[in-house]
């Protein structure tokens, strides 16, 4: 039992640890809005917070952990590519939800990223233990991403548009969404907008309500099934979904991108 700890808990921080250096390179972007001539600015928002840690994954990681380990890495890989990235918060970094919409609004970004790990409602879990903590886990397989918007965002159309290449991005890679957020049942019930690419509608998400940008929610993977969490653990797949994600963001900029006016 205390070699798992001491596993789980080397596992996190080094996940921290690597999530922090990578953000103290990713911290700048252009407050200017974007033409032809200005780089593509994406915010990047980590989901939760350290004091507000998410959910407990078979492994022992809490959801923060993934969070920002994959939005670091993803803001590594975008930033090769060109584009200006914005962190919403360093990993040790707390942050409210208004706080992460006022940022995208006040850099007037070109698309707002939340990155989440998933988790399921009660009638899907079994009660476990993970080094000792009270824990879920799933009985049954679910498995997959997850990409949210919400039509109360006043760049309704651009957001469905990069929910779409990013849905697409990631069936391209292997993946599949999970729609277990379609059930109809207290907590979910989310409508589905594309059962393919696993896109919902969720209106009241308040980071995507009150960003004025372009604004997408991605739930990369389910930590409380074991072998989804598996999979958004290892570190080849976590490249390898970084790699769909920058394709994506690709695809959208040269979409959106404008002459500059002679």
């Amino acid at each position: 039992m205390l070699s798992r700890y001491l596993k789980a808990r080397s596992a996190q921080a080094f996940l921290c640890l690597c999530a922090f250096f990578t953000y103290a390179a990713a911290c700048d972007a252009a407050d200017a809005p974007r033409t032809a001539d200005k780089p593509f600015v994406i915010v990047i928002d980590p989901g939760h917070t350290p004091k507000q840690a998410g959910a407990l994954g078979v492994k022992g990681i809490h959801e923060v952990s993934y969070n920002d380990a994959l939005s670091a890495k993803l803001a590594k890989a975008l930033q090769a590519t060109g584009v200006q990235v914005v962190l919403t918060r360093a990993p040790t970094e707390e942050i409210s939800l208004d706080g992460r919409a006022e940022l995208a609004n006040a850099r007037q970004a070109d698309l707002f990223l939340a990155l989440h790990h998933d988790s399921a409602q009660l009638k899907y879990l079994t009660k476990t233990q993970v080094n000792g903590t009270p824990a879920y886990q799933t009985v049954q397989p679910i498995a997959g991403y997850s990409i949210f918007v919400s039509q109360l965002n006043p760049r309704f159309a651009q957001s469905q548009q990069f929910a779409k290449l990013l849905g697409q991005a990631l069936l391209a890679l292997g993946r599949h969404p999970t729609l277990h957020h379609a059930e109809p049942i207290a907590g979910e019930n989310r409508e589905l907008l594309d059962a393919q690419l696993g896109i919902y509608r969720f209106d009241e998400l308040l980071v995507l309500r009150k960003t004025t940008v372009p604004a997408v929610l991605l739930e990369v993977g389910v930590i409380v099934d074991a072998e989804d969490e598996k999979y958004v653990a290892d570190n080849a797949k976590q490249d390898a979904i970084v790699q769909a994600i920058v394709a994506a963001v690709d695809k959208f900029q040269h979409r959106a991108l404008t002459p500059t006016p002679n």
